[in-house]
Parts: C-alpha cells; sequence; structure tokens
C-alpha cells in the first residue's frame, strides 16, 4: 500500500521492484529433508483421496463477449476445484482453500496424452484469465491438456466458504491520493498514519493473511498434479512471477519435474538490492527511450521533452493535474477530479508491461494531454489497471459515490512477496548508499522520484508493513530474511525463455538462470515481457513443440 518515496522508502522501492518481479526462499538441503518440512505434521491423506470432477464451467469464470481468444473459443473447457489445507505445517484450525481450475482441450483431439499447467505471473495473476485470452499452438492443445489455475487467494481460489483475502478497497484507493513525494518530515508521518490505518483494517479483516506465499503455492500445485494426473511428473510454463513457483518447485520435488519452461525468469541473484537496481537500470532504458520519442514526436530536444515531463510531476504535486479517477473535483481543470503524483509516475512504469511501439504512442498521448490539457487520465488508467482496478469504474463522482471494482492483486502481490523473503531494516547509512546508488543508474526515474524540495528521509523505518506485523505476531511464521537460489537436483532439462530488451525481468535474470540451472536459453529479438506466453511468436512456439511434443534436447538460440 506503501505508495510513497522518501529515504526509507527507498529501501521499500527496492522491494516494489522485487514485488514486480518475484523473490524466492529457502530450500531445504536434501530431498529427505524436504519431505519433512514440506508436509511437517499434517496428514495429506484425505486431501490426495479428493476425486478431481470436470463440469462445465460457472459463468462467472467465462469471458464476457470479445475477451476470449480465438483458441479458448474452438476448444473443449470445463472446470474443477480442489481443497489444499491453508498451512502445510501446524495449526488445522484455518479453512481450507477451493483452488480453481480451468481445462482447455483441442476439440478435433478432446483426450490428449499429457497436460501442462500454466502460470501467467504476479504474484496475483489468474491461471484462469490465462487460459481464456491464450491462442495456445495446435500442435501442443493436440497433444495437452493446459490447465490453467488461481493460485490460493487469487480470483475465484477463495477460502472453502467462499471467503477472500482482499483489503479495504476505499482505503488503498484513497492511498494513490496522498502525498506520494513528501517535502517533510511532518508530511511523511501523514502520509504513514494514514498508511498505518490501511494495515490495521486489513489484518483486522483478513487474520490469516500469511497464508499466501509461493512455498504454499508450489506444495498446492504438486497437489493438483497427483489428483489430476496421478502418478504423471509435472509439465509447466511460468512466466515471469510463475517462475519463482517453477525455481522451487524444481527444487523442493524433483522426483515430480517434468517438462518445465521459465518465461522471463525472475531473479536468483543472492544480491536482491543489486537486483532491484539492476531492474531499474533496465527501467531507465525503456523511459530514456519513451522521452527521447516524445521529444522526436514534439519536435523538441530531449532535455526540454524531460523538463515537461518534471513539470507535469510538480503539477501533480501541487494538486493541479486532473483525471477521472479521484474523488475531490478539480477547481483547476474543468469537468475534472483533481489527479494523484503517484499516479502518473505508477503509470508510466506500467507501460512497461506493453509492447514498446504501442507503450511509446501512449506515452505520447498522454504526456500531450497532461502537459497541454493538464489531463492525467491515460497514465491514471494504467496506475489503477496494473494493481487490479476495473479503472472505469472509478470515473465520475465524488470518492464516496464511486463504485470501485478492484481485484486483490495489489496486496496479494505484495504479501506473497514478504511472506518469500523480506529484507531486515537498513541502516541509515545503508539507506544513504542505497539512495545513491539508485540515482547513479537511473537517474531519470531517481529525479522523477524525488521531491523538488529535495527532502529525502533517513532513519529507522517509519509506519507498519507486512514485514513488521509478520515480526509482532508469534502466531505468524517470520519471513525468510535470506533469499533462495533455485536448484535442479532432478537433472531433467529445463528450457528458459527471456526477451533481450525488456525491463520487467530483465534478460540478465534469464542469462543467470539458464547457467545456474544448466539449461539451453531461447533469447528473443523483442522487448516483450514474458515472451512464450503470448504465444505469438512462431519460434518461441517451435521450441515449445520441439520440447513438451518432441522431446528434443535444445540448444541455446535467438529468436526474432
Amino acid at each position: 500500500m506503501v505508495r510513497f518515496r522518501s529515504g526509507t522508502a527507498l529501501a521499500l522501492l527496492a522491494s516494489a521492484t522485487l514485488v514486480l518481479s518475484g523473490c524466492v526462499t529457502s530450500a531445504p538441503e536434501t530431498t529427505q529433508n524436504q519431505e519433512t518440512s514440506l508436509t511437517g505434521e499434517r496428514d495429506l491423506r484425505s486431501y490426495l483421496s479428493q476425486e478431481i470432477t470436470w463440469e462445465s464451467c460457472d459463468a462467472s469464470w467465462l469471458p464476457s463477449t470479445g475477451v476470449s481468444s480465438s483458441v479458448f473459443n474452438d476448444s473443449v473447457v470445463d472446470c474443477a476445484r480442489v481443497l489444499v489445507p491453508a498451512t502445510y505445517e501446524g495449526s488445522n484450525d484455518i479453512p481450507d482453500f477451493s483452488i480453481a481450475m480451468m481445462r482447455l482441450r483441442s476439440s478435433a483431439e478432446p483426450n490428449p496424452t499429457g497436460a501442462i499447467f500454466i502460470n501467467p505471473g504476479g504474484p496475483g495473476g489468474s491461471g484462469i484469465d490465462q487460459v481464456r485470452s491464450s491462442d495456445f499452438p495446435n500442435e501442443l492443445r493436440e497433444n495437452f491438456a493446459f490447465i490453467g489455475f488461481d493460485p490460493r487467494g487469487v480470483g475465484q481460489s477463495t477460502f472453502a466458504d467462499g471467503s477472500i483475502i482482499k483489503c479495504s478497497d476505499r482505503l488503498d484507493y484513497e492511498s494513490y491520493f496522498a502525498e506520494a513525494t513528501p517535502s517533510s518530515e511532518e508530511e511523511l508521518d501523514a502520509v504513514v498514519a494514514m498508511s498505518d490505518v490501511y494495515y490495521d483494517d486489513c489484518v483486522t479483516n483478513n487474520p490469516y493473511w500469511w497464508t499466501l506465499s509461493t512455498d504454499h503455492v508450489v506444495r498446492d500445485l504438486d497437489l493438483m498434479r497427483e489428483l489430476v494426473t496421478p502418478g504423471e511428473p509435472l509439465n509447466f510454463i511460468g512466466s515471469s512471477y510463475g517462475t519463482t513457483i517453477a525455481g522451487r518447485y524444481v527444487s523442493y520435488f524433483p522426483e515430480n519435474v517434468g517438462k518445465i519452461v521459465f518465461d522471463s525468469p525472475t531473479t536468483v541473484d543472492t544480491d536482491r538490492l543489486q537486483s532491484a537496481l539492476t531492474n531499474y537500470e533496465a527501467a531507465e532504458v525503456k523511459l530514456r527511450g519513451y522521452v527521447e520519442s516524445y521529444a522526436d514526436y514534439a519536435g523538441i530536444s530531449f532535455d526540454a521533452a524531460w523538463q515537461r515531463i518534471l513539470d507535469i510531476r510538480q503539477a501533480a504535486d501541487d494538486g493541479r493535474l486532473g483525471g477521472f479517477a479521484g474523488f475531490e473535483a478539480s477547481s483547476s481543470v474543468p469537468n475534472a477530479m483533481v489527479s494523484g503524483e503517484a499516479l502518473f509516475t505508477s503509470g508510466i512504469f506500467a507501460l512497461n508491461y506493453f509492447p514498446e511501439d504501442y507503450a511509446k504512442e501512449t506515452f505520447n498521448s498522454g504526456i500531450d494531454e497532461a502537459y497541454l490539457q493538464n489531463w492525467n487520465g491515460t497514465f491514471e488508467w494504467f496506475a489503477f489497471y496494473l494493481d487490479g482496478y476495473e479503472p472505469n469504474s472509478l470515473e465520475g463522482g465524488s470518492g464516496g459515490s464511486k463504485n470501485i471494482e478492484r481485484k486483490n492483486e495489489y496486496e496479494v502481490r505484495v504479501i506473497v512477496n514478504t511472506m518469500d523473503f523480506s529484507l531486515p531494516p537498513m541502516s541509515e547509512e545503508e539507506q544513504r548508499e542505497l539512495s545513491r546508488r539508485f540515482a547513479e543508474v537511473a537517474p531519470l526515474w531517481s529525479e522523477l522520484y524525488s521531491d523538488a524540495s529535495g527532502y529525502e528521509y533517513f532513519g529507522p523505518p517509519k509506519g507498519k508493513d507486512w514485514y513488521s506485523i509478520a515480526l509482532a505476531d508469534d502466531s505468524i511464521p517470520n519471513p525468510p530474511d535470506e533469499p533462495f537460489v533455485p536448484t535442479n537436483p532432478s537433472g531433467k532439462q529445463l528450457l528458459i525463455i527471456g526477451s533481450l530488451y525488456e525491463s520487467v525481468t530483465p534478460f540478465a535474470f534469464a542469462k543467470d538462470t539458464a547457467a545456474l540451472l544448466g539449461s539451453p536459453l531461447i533469447a528473443v529479438e523483442s522487448d516483450i515481457h514474458a515472451p512464450a506466453a503470448w504465444y505469438d511468436n512462431e519460434c518461441v512456439n517451435n521450441a515449445l513443440i520441439q520440447y513438451f511434443v518432441q522431446g528434443a534436447v535444445l540448444e541455446d538460440t535467438t529468436c526474432q
């Protein structure tokens, strides 16, 4: 929920990068120890004795007109649920999770010999949504059923009683309009107080928030594997954060590893601060490209274009920027609501998830609107969309009259990453060094995230976050403070895919993962995040077909 920038918030900024990229925790040292720690005192026999019943999907799981892919419309699709324990160790008192699965099969070959599970990333991404939107290659569909699942707490995968882990829509929404770059400690304290209200409310209403973790998702996945494809190894395509799931799975369950794809891998570097800086260094290249594109579009110099962007940021900081999503009418922009600085900067960052040509075109029009008309609607839309809002639900009306439609993607993203790995509080000296390094590798982003006053807080952490809440509660497991590096004890050939020019999970992460796991690397000459998940690159599709269908031993290659 923290959407402001300051000295200690810069450490959170590094964590936010890890939130978008995913992170992992320590695995047990040996297979024997893994089995002990994975099952603990829980008896899984009742869960493993479930019978999976595939039935017609509930209407709420199916897309509205025009949303589904052509492949989805031409396939046999059914759905099922599986119960999993909320924790695999300790208390049985917490309600089970009911995991939702959607299966897609070829109409021509409705009884394929195998199955491929998929996860689109996040944390917080819906595998069911991915099934509905993906144009899976025919040759894969003829041989495999595709099974998308919503990880625990995401989408249709709720507690068995139908309840979900979700923070207040109202408090989350209001945080976008708080001071994003405090100019004094007094302003910072006011934002922190607002943030604390959010955390207190969320913990009160979601006492089992801490059960959301990749460790649990991986165990859920192995339960699904055994129930859906009993006795068969896991075939899996994980994209972005889905590769965090994949890395943990091959480390924990080597005996159950089949064919597993890491599509745009998250970092495997033990120095997660350096990984965060690598992320922002790649994002800096993207931002510089956006500014250069706008300068050419507007017929001005790069410096003049950048100054326009800083002027817009300052207008947002001063409350002079309008948009459609605010809850207070603007006095300076007719028929608009007061926008927020966090929406401007977050909206720009959100463009990194889209193809570069589209992102640049959107950036150009959005900057023009913001600079010439004081209208921030374009960047508002992308900022809210990235965090799981239905942006159109925020149009018009004052704050109290809006009918907010929001998924729980943001809190799932932050909670899962917190419970996977949490960086302990940094000293003031470390904070200052991180700030210096951030400005060095990403000077544009550093300036965009800074207040014009130059104020930056360095000191003990202020306010609450999921990490401090977990440490303060003896009933909640402490988040690991050491990151996990996956291994491949199965010896099976894995497949790593990455785009050379993307910034969400930089190509360096794919190279590191391939080297670490001894796996072939498909390098895609693209800026697309998770290029395999789009299923629109013939070269990448052919590699998937060779890997899954033909069982070929692949080598490093480059796809156009």
